[in-house]
């Protein structure tokens, strides 16, 4: 096989550990990294960091910044989208308006997720014409929030893309870790939308593993809590950002509240790791701890690897819905467990909903929906009405602030 080349888009100082990932994962003798941000002198403190890591593992491997978005692109096989437009600015400022008004702040998810969107789509649109016209053929492997609406984008674009989420698949995988069963004698059902996934029928052994879960102390940390009256309202458990965002009473049960300046707090922390990479370049990153990135390891490297004719890897895929779903709207991006090979994405169909949660995630369709058809057509009231949409008591004079607050320009000088 000629010499493969991953392009990365965006990332900010977390590329260096992709880096490595890909280097453990992608079993490919030459591999050309290329590497494309926004602001050149850290972008190239950034690519000279990581190709100085790599250098003894993999000495065939390069790792280049490259000058325009162009070039980076130029014979790409995988593009990793990494994009935060308007850099952690933008995401501190998502995560604090909606606050003002009693709600969570998210950069994906409600208010928050449609200012992103609102600001987003514009700059992934010029993303993805560049890409049509400079590598077509590329396989898109998008994190870019909200990710429904921009891997939609890219899809109608034309583009072979598929939106990438860790978190189902570590989800589950404490879940089974917590009832000490194996993953591999486990039985599942999975669909959602991205941070909205819900499982149900979840068995090991003949067991009800959500039910002997329900309310037991969390072993493994605050990604795996299943609430007993959510799971016998719905009939199944949701992730954990269902109780962040729509569910704060059980939020709270579940100390599941999130630091309001996590944003800042992870400003610093990249600045003082690029800086880092700067005065010592090649050594050792920062402890992981302070910020892990498992959508990194857990999602990015094993499927470009599995794309790359490398082992297949079972995990989950954000896709067009089609006919997958027959409750949610086909032409909307849905989460999936899906089967990577190098054909791509085979989603896994999960059988009929259960009743309760097609009708929740059918009020997040109809957000979801206007949300992308406002950030595309750049139309305020459309952003008003994807608010009101939301399964939130909203009243209606703070759907016109929080509308107008969406649209604020923010941070967009910038992006990580």
């Amino acid at each position: 096989m000629k010499r493969a080349v991953i392009t990365v888009v965006g990332g900010g100082a977390f590329i260096p550990r992709l880096c490595d990932a890909l280097a453990r994962s992608v079993n490919l003798p030459e591999v050309e990294l290329r590497l494309s941000a926004r602001r050149e002198n850290r972008l190239r403190v950034i690519a000279d960091h990581s190709a100085r890591r790599l250098s003894a593992a993999r000495p065939a491997w390069t790792v280049q910044a490259a000058p325009t978005l162009e070039r980076a692109l130029e014979g790409a096989s995988i593009v990793v989208l990494l994009v935060r437009v308007g850099g952690l600015e933008a995401r501190a400022w998502d995560e604090t308006f909606p606050r003002r008004f009693g709600l969570a702040g998210d950069e994906g998810l409600g208010p928050g997720g449609i200012a992103n969107a609102w600001r987003t789509l514009p700059e992934l649109a010029r993303i993805g014409r560049i890409l049509l016209q400079v590598a077509p053929q590329a396989r898109v492997l998008n994190l870019m929030a909200p990710l429904g609406v921009t891997t939609r984008l890219l899809r109608e674009q034309g583009l072979d893309a598929v939106g990438l989420c860790e978190l189902p698949l570590i989800t589950l995988e404490a879940w089974l870790a917590n009832a000490r069963e194996s993953a591999a004698g486990a039985t599942w059902r999975y669909g959602g939308f991205n941070h909205l996934g819900w499982f149900w029928g979840v068995t090991a052994r003949g067991r009800d593993i959500l039910r002997r879960l329900a309310d037991a102390p969390r072993s493994s940390g605050p990604l795996v809590p299943i609430d007993r009256l959510t799971l016998e309202r719905y009939g199944a458990a949701p992730l954990r950002y269902y109780y962040e965002i729509f569910d704060r009473d059980a939020c709270r049960r579940h100390g599941l509240e999130r630091s309001p300046d996590r944003a800042r707090e992870l400003m610093a922390l990249s600045e003082t790791m690029v800086q880092q990479f700067s005065d010592q370049p090649g050594l050792e990153i920062p402890a992981p701890e302070v910020r892990p990135t498992p959508w990194l390891d857990r999602a990015v490297a094993p499927i470009v690897s599995a794309l790359l004719n490398g082992a297949p890897h079972a995990g989950f895929a954000n896709l067009t819905n089609g006919k997958n779903i027959p409750e949610l709207p086909p032409e909307l991006v849905v989460e999936l467990g899906a089967t990577f090979t190098s054909q791509g994405a085979c989603p896994i169909t999960p059988g009929p909903l259960p009743a309760r949660v097609a009708q929740f995630l059918g009020h997040i369709a109809d957000a979801e929906a206007l949300t992308f058809r406002a950030a595309e057509q750049r139309d305020p009231a459309l952003l008003a009405e994807a608010i009101r949409a939301l399964p939130l008591p909203i009243p209606e004079a703070t759907v016109q602030e929080l509308a107008s607050l969406a649209q604020r320009d923010v941070g967009t000088r910038e992006q990580s």
